[in-house]
């Protein structure tokens, strides 16, 4: 028997059980905050089935007398990617959701741009989080209804989805676990049943001091199943559930949505110097 088809038998042998899959709707999908909102992420819109050409001639139609430039500095173009931008700050600020992001269940934020850093204490151990919400967002590969004959541009949900890594330290020493969110079936196995974590374990390391890049890393891929569930097992004795990895997409989402809208607003400011 492979490698991966132990640990596809032994993850029905999962001790606890809160798992909860994260579903998508392919038809409407909004910036999801865990409430009903009808936020439309008009950022997609250029991968859908309209043509740019035709963006770009229905925005000068719809922005053209919306913003006026007198000082004789900016271009026709300057003026309507600057009312563009109005408009787009507008729709993301009504359509945002609050989501606290001083706390997660008990770690303590800080932030540093794009990256993100939850830490609290367990017992003796410091456990840290970090991830970047750089390039993130997901979304569903098919956007388009195929039994949708009017061609028209369908919403889509967008969540941060990033990579991060579990640094618990003890003793001087860090036991590093790098995680995913990607649930998907290894190839060589297509008839294989998904796991139902939300995220899985990548790769493991233990390392004294900081991170090298001759630090060893096991990966998660070849790494014995039963080793895996146990190591899965112990993250959630620490508050690392699945029910937490949601939570957790939901925060990277917020704070992901609040540097998007902070980077309109400089893009603005910038044009209208």
């Amino acid at each position: 028997m492979s490698v991966s088809a132990f640990k596809s038998t032994w993850s029905l042998s999962r001790v606890l059980s809160n798992n909860r899959v994260i579903f998508s709707n392919p038809i409407h999908k909004t910036f999801s905050l865990g409430q009903k909102n009808s936020r439309t992420i008009t950022r997609s819109l250029f991968s859908l089935s309209r043509s740019s050409t035709y963006l770009v001639n229905s925005a000068k139609g719809r922005l053209s007398n919306s913003y006026t430039c007198s000082c004789g500095l900016h271009s026709k173009g300057d003026e309507e990617l600057a009312a563009f931008l109005k408009d787009e700050i507008e729709n993301e600020k009504n359509a945002g959701r609050t989501f606290n992001t001083a706390t997660l269940d008990g770690f303590e934020c800080e932030y540093s741009e794009a990256e993100v850093t939850l830490t609290k204490k367990f017992n003796n151990e410091i456990i840290k989080i970090k991830a970047n919400v750089n390039d993130s967002v997901q979304t569903d590969d098919s956007i388009m209804d195929p039994n949708d004959t009017s061609k028209e541009p369908q919403d889509v949900e967008m969540k941060s989805k990033p990579e991060f890594t579990i640094e618990i330290t003890k003793g001087g020493k860090t036991m590093s676990f790098h995680c995913n969110y990607d649930q998907s079936i290894p190839e060589e196995q297509p008839d294989a049943e998904p796991y139902s974590d939300v995220f899985q374990i990548a790769a493991v390391s233990i390392y004294e001091g900081e991170f090298e890049d001759s630090t060893y890393e096991m990966s998660g891929d070849i790494m014995d199943g039963y080793l895996y569930d146990l190591l899965m097992n112990y993250l959630e004795e620490r508050g690392i559930t699945n029910d937490f990895a949601d939570k957790m997409m939901l925060f990277f989402t917020s704070y992901e949505h609040k540097l998007y809208i902070k980077l309109l607003q400089n893009m603005k400011s910038f044009i209208e110097k």
